[in-house]
């Protein structure tokens, strides 16, 4: 095998395997109580909190995903990050403070004591299926695929064909679009569809698919599509597999070593290994990102981040890159969709998600909860310019060198051509990088998914007067189980040679799970009127909604037709304004939309517990009805600020920095505001704070930054 990573490399990179997996086992040594192992024992510190959640979060599919879709589609791919600050600010200062008085393990517990068992088994059973499924198989595909690209090499790349259809409905050519690199032998040539045509592939002494000629012409075709054109095979090392594509064995190999890695100390260590490791891996990751970036935007034919931009602003309009906002109608993601279905994404994930407040509820006191998050939100805001960009600056660096490459591939093909000729290690480090990212999203899974399970069915349904000692046991076992169904659908379903922009396919599908939730959530927290019933009306009806508005796709075909395409879409406007098909973010925003309006009047119409209605935010928070009153018109007032800056800006009757720099010190003075008067109340009670150790003082300095991005990139 031709490894990308050298002696140096391979030292560093299986160092860092070797060391994180040797610390999450010493860390977690004596975890045996059921809170020492699901919770730390309460005492992670705010670093702690925040190394975790960025941990958790940032995936592979945000060092190579992200970059893939930045690549493709461009900055707009940002709104998944700037945005995700508002959800953050929700746990902070919203569901968090309600979390941390009622002492739960599980947010599953919270919805129990809020509605009833139906809300909580219904959420158990929505998490379990996102964490195993939706995102620990993902984390599982990237790695390996990526780990395994690092360690093949250069291997080539894979030719493409293009049939053309006669008017009698046969073939008449089948021409080579990219000859590819590095055949051994001439590939074997699929004609799909019913046509019966045959061709055979001829090969140059440089490996390269020169013609495709065709040895039977078939019949039937369509002839307003031409059949698909597959090239089988032709890899130097495996005959069965093309140049350039991961080797299946090796492939299943990577997942089965990463899960022993990551099942070994999570297992044995519990949540306090999962923390300490995370906090690692998220270093590692952020280092490897960063250089990376540093050396893409280094290059000449980049010129830096200010080089990025001229190449972007001297591109036609149509092919800009560098903007926060496509159309309506945009296919992925949509202006309108970014800032209402993906804001119902970023309040599911932030506030009512259990492997991201599952280390908030760690935390030693509220503060340092606070903190912890709050710094998260910073890190976030790292990604649009290390990930994305570099995405876009490849974009333009692929297109200067005539070099076509797939949106999941972009990540490895700047591995392979940029960093690795530079040496000293440094690819060993980015790679080593790659693996925090994937074990730090995995353990996570495995630790909130067993959490749940031992919790809200075991010790609720099976076993209710369950020891300390036995739940930990149980907790084992399921993370046991839960590596051998993701591993299992990872290698089973997975084609670790997919050319598809998996990000996006990650958050589709999670979003049709999470529409009905983030409503039970929200009411629920904030209405003492809301009930049981209105609670799992909630849940069910969104994700039956998600699926109606947007339903399951395979080939390329819906399974059922789209709610929206047979009623909403029959409006000439509407159809203008979103287009044939609804985007995934604009169905979920609808389906909250029902959900809330059914959570309301089912709850109306059925009788109130009037304790559950105590488990609300202003029972539990504590916070005066004039201090609420005076906090609601301070939010209507920024809202309303943002909408006219907005408008001037696209009325260009002020510039995007403007309209920023304005929005953003309204912005952090509003939460300043409250700093600076804890800081001069905590003086006058005997004892003194420091205004930056006031957590507010840096969520406004969070907040500011997030919404200056937000005009400036317009």
């Amino acid at each position: 095998m031709n490894s990308l990573l050298s002696t140096t490399d391979l030292i560093i990179f299986f160092g860092s395997l070797v060391a994180v997996m040797g610390l999450g086992l010493w860390s977690g040594r004596k975890e045996e109580g059921s809170e020492d192992y699901f919770l730390a024992g309460k005492t992670t510190r705010w670093w702690g909190v925040a190394g975790s959640i960025f941990g958790s979060n940032v995936s592979a599919n945000h060092i190579a995903g992200m970059m893939g879709v930045g690549y493709i589609v461009g900055f707009a791919q940002s709104q998944f990050e700037i945005t995700a600050i508002a959800g953050l600010l929700l746990l902070c200062y919203g569901f968090l403070p309600v979390y941390r008085k009622m002492n739960v393990f599980t947010l599953s517990e919270y919805l129990g004591r809020r509605y009833d068992d139906r809300s909580r088994v219904s959420f158990a059973f929505i998490m379990i299926v996102i964490m195993v499924v939706v995102q620990m198989v993902p984390g599982f595909y990237f790695g390996s695929r990526s780990v395994n690209r690092l360690l093949q090499g250069d291997t080539g790349s894979k030719a493409t064909a293009e049939a053309v259809v006669g008017a009698e409905g046969s073939l008449t050519e089948i021409t080579v679009k990219n000859g590819g690199r590095k055949y051994a032998q001439a590939p074997e040539v699929l004609i799909l569809g019913e046509g019966q045509g045959t061709a055979r592939a001829e090969i140059d002494e440089q490996g390269i698919v020169r013609a495709i000629v065709l040895t039977n012409t078939g019949s039937g075709y369509d002839l307003e599509k031409a059949p698909q054109v597959v090239l089988k095979g032709g890899n130097e090392e495996n005959a069965e597999i093309a140049p350039g594509d991961v080797d299946p064995i090796h492939y299943q190999l990577g997942i089965l070593i990463m899960a022993l890695v990551t099942g070994a100390y999570v297992i044995l260590g519990g949540l306090r290994a999962v923390i300490v490791t995370d906090v690692i891996q998220s270093i590692l990751m952020l280092v490897g990102g960063l250089i990376v970036a540093f050396i893409i935007f280094g290059l000449p034919e980049v010129g830096g981040w200010s080089g990025m931009r001229a190449m972007d602003a001297a591109a036609a309009p149509d092919a800009q890159k560098m903007h926060l906002y496509e159309a309506s109608d945009h296919p992925t993601l949509p202006w309108t969709g970014m800032l209402s279905g993906l804001m119902v994404l970023h309040f599911f994930y932030w506030g009512t998600n259990q492997f991201i407040v599952q280390r908030a509820l760690s935390a030693r006191s509220d503060r340092e909860a606070r903190i912890g998050i709050i710094t998260a939100g910073f890190f976030k805001l790292l990604i649009p310019f290390f990930s994305i960009g570099t995405g876009i600056a490849a974009y333009y660096l692929f297109k200067k060198n005539n070099m076509v490459v797939a949106s999941d591939d972009v990540f490895i093909t700047l591995l392979t051509e940029y960093v690795k000729p530079i040496g000293f290690g440094v690819l060993g480090l980015v790679a080593a990088g790659l693996i925090g990212a994937i074990l730090s999203t995995v353990d996570s899974m495995l630790n909130s998914a067993a959490t749940i399970i031992t919790f809200d069915l075991y010790k609720k349904y099976v076993n209710p007067d369950a020891d300390d000692k036995k739940l930990v046991w149980v907790g084992r076992i399921w993370i046991a189980i839960f590596i051998v169904i993701a591993g299992f659908v990872s290698i089973a379903i997975m084609d670790p040679n997919s050319k598809s922009p998996f990000f996006i396919y990650v958050a589709a599908n999670q979003m049709k799970l999470v529409s009905g939730v983030v409503v039970a959530f929200l009411v629920g927290m904030f209405w003492k009127r809301a009930t049981g019933a209105g609670g799992i009306a909630a849940i069910l009806s969104g994700i039956f909604f998600s699926f109606a508005f947007a339903p399951i796709v395979i080939e390329g075909e819906p399974l059922w037709p789209s709610l929206y395409e047979v009623t909403l879409a029959k409006n000439d406007l509407i159809l203008e304004l979103f287009g044939p098909k609804l985007n995934f973010f604009h169905a979920a925003f609808l389906a909250s939309i029902i959900a809330l309006i059914l959570n309301i009047v089912v709850s109306l119409r059925t009788q109130p517990d009037e304790e559950k209605g105590k488990f609300t935010w202003t029972e539990l928070g504590g916070h005066e009805p004039d201090v609420l009153k005076r906090a609601g018109k301070k939010v209507l007032l920024t809202l309303v600020l943002y909408v006219v800056l907005a408008l001037a800006m696209v009325g260009e009757w002020c510039s995007p920095l403007v309209a920023g720099v304005t929005a953003a010190v309204w912005t952090w003075f509003a939460f300043a505001e409250i700093a600076f008067a804890a800081v001069k109340r905590s003086h006058v009670e005997g004892k003194p704070i420091s205004l930056f150790s006031e957590d507010r003082f840096w969520a406004g300095l969070l907040a500011g930054l997030a919404i200056f991005m937000m005009y400036y990139y317009y």
